[in-house]
């Protein structure tokens, strides 16, 4: 696998996590920025597309989210989820800020264009000396006002899965495993290779995958998350394992463990789901959604006996779904 091939499941996959439920992308937020939101306040997804101006590249900004508190107030946030060190990052973060607060512009009673820069934070997965706290850039204009620019900078390759569940950052737990890639291709690169460091890495893997499962279980027993939410962070947990297996650890034993895990989970759901679809007479809303999760599992390329142990569904059922 390439790395460009690499970094694109990477970015697919995150944005896949960034569709979950309002409420799991409120409590993400509020962990993120200094701002007070109330679960129930109304999330609308931006699409980057119409994000865009003359004369830009069409590079765009990763996660854009409009937030409506209770109040009718809007919020605009943007997230940058960066696997690699990029120095040219505080440019772009100033682009983009541009970039969406242009594309909402409006004008006062003065007939003053107004642009709102939304809030941003950068998103680190993978360590790099060179990566700050925040990014700054200082901006002269030309009669010498000067303005400052900052972007926080959230590293999460700092942080274990078990720290990320009790920050209550819940729904980028999967994203851990990216830092095992940079681990990996240091060891691979050495002349002879260290097998005892190779074995120590896959167990912190396999350890961070049940360190996940553990936290979904969690937080969907004390109704921080609900089930859909579990099983957007279930499924891109694999994925992402799947990234790795693929590449470096290529051991049947492990990913059948890791399959094991998560199988016995999404079982579980799925067992939930059909007795209380009898219970209460609505079993074929429970089927509809055994056939969402299924289509987010054909969504991330899952083989088709995963995704009939996961949801019950026949396997002529989910052929049909990838028509």
């Amino acid at each position: 696998m390439s790395q460009n091939n690499s970094r694109a499941t990477i970015d697919e996959t995150t944005k896949f996590l960034f569709d979950a439920p309002g409420s799991a992308i409120i409590d993400l937020i509020t962990r993120l920025f200094p701002i007070d939101f109330t679960r129930d306040s109304e999330i609308v997804r931006l699409s980057s597309e119409c994000i865009s101006h003359p004369g830009f590249s069409r590079s765009l900004p990763d996660i854009v989210f409009q937030v409506r508190d209770s109040n009718g107030a809007n919020s605009f946030i943007h997230i940058e989820v960066q696997t690699e060190h990029d120095g040219m990052m505080d440019l772009r973060m100033v682009k983009y800020g541009y970039l969406i607060g242009a594309s909402r512009s409006r004008f006062d009673h003065d007939k003053c264009r107004v642009i709102e820069i939304p809030h941003q934070v950068v998103m680190y997965l993978e360590e790099h000396k060179r990566i700050r706290d925040e990014l700054k850039v200082r901006i002269i204009l030309p009669d010498d006002t000067i303005v400052h620019y900052t972007v926080p900078v959230f590293k999460l390759y700092s942080y274990t899965a078990r720290e990320l569940g009790e920050m209550n950052l819940y729904l980028v737990i999967p994203l851990v495993l990216v830092k095992y890639r940079k681990r990996f291709e240091t060891l691979c690169r050495q002349k002879n290779l260290n097998r005892e460091e190779f074995d120590a890495i896959v167990r912190d893997v396999l350890q961070d995958v049940e360190e996940i499962i553990s936290i979904s279980g969690k937080c969907e027993d004390k109704g921080v998350m609900d089930e859909q939410t579990k099983d957007v962070i279930l499924s891109a947990t694999m994925e992402l394992y799947n990234q790795l297996h693929q590449k470096y650890i290529q051991d049947n034993a492990s990913r059948e463990k890791v399959e094991n895990m998560i199988e016995s989970v999404t079982q579980k759901i799925s067992k939930k789901w059909h007795q209380i679809g009898i219970e209460e007479g609505a079993e074929q809303g429970k089927i509809e959604e055994a056939r969402n999760i299924a289509r987010n599992l054909i969504m991330l390329g899952m083989e088709d006996e995963f995704i009939k142990k996961a949801t019950g569904l026949s396997g002529d059922e989910i052929r049909r779904l990838k028509i």
